[in-house]
């Protein structure tokens, strides 16, 4: 009896061990911080606190990154190296990555997306762009997105069943009258995703 004991106690053990190191895994890491420039914090996803964040971090699903004033950080995509370059004001969140997919909740990111086999989505409160491979940028309001593409073709939709087509050299916002993407002048293409600072394409309100 007391041997029998004493196996279901090992047996015991071993399985809380295994749920606890079950609980505290998020899987395998799916983004790396490769640079951070001013205030730039990140969260796990079994934390409510933000840390200061630093190159070489890694991030998990469920993880979120985010970046003060005046500060940027770049991180890219482990599995195909994409990288993502987010400006100030920015709060991106690692979602369930086995779904490929992102959550971009405030600010202005640069996405360099390498050609994908499957969609990468990329959610904003007022809807959801799937990218296939290409460079684009969103930028997020409370109550706008607007998504620019320098280069391939990007579906933004604000409800299911109804997506708009961006092509490269154009720009689509949820606040234009017709759902369709208009053409951006050169000029203003090479600013919008160039230099060290980006100015904001929503207009304050």
């Amino acid at each position: 009896m007391n041997r029998k004991f004493k196996v279901f106690a090992v047996l015991c053990v071993a399985l809380v061990a295994a749920i606890a190191i079950g609980c505290g895994s998020q899987g395998d890491p799916v983004v790396k911080i490769t640079s951070t420039n001013g205030q730039v914090t990140s969260k796990q996803a079994s934390s409510e606190d933000f840390a200061t964040a630093a190159p070489e971090q890694m991030l998990r699903s469920g993880d979120a990154i985010k970046t003060g004033e005046e500060s940027n950080a770049d991180i890219e995509i482990i599995s195909d190296k994409s990288q993502i370059r987010l400006s100030s004001n920015t709060f991106l969140e690692i979602r369930n990555f086995t779904e490929k997919e992102l959550k971009q909740m405030s600010g202005i990111a640069i996405y360099k997306i390498t050609p994908q086999n499957r969609q990468l989505k990329i959610q904003t409160p007022q809807g959801m762009a799937t990218v296939l491979g290409t460079t684009l940028r969103i930028d997020v309001s409370e109550k706008e997105t607007v998504v620019s593409v320098e280069n391939g073709k990007v579906g933004f939709s604000k409800k299911a069943g109804h997506e708009v087509f961006i092509e490269a050299g154009m720009r689509y916002s949820t606040t234009f009258t017709e759902d369709a993407a208009q053409a951006i002048d050169p000029f203003e293409l090479e600013k919008t995703f160039n230099g060290d600072s980006l100015k904001p394409v929503i207009n304050p309100r």
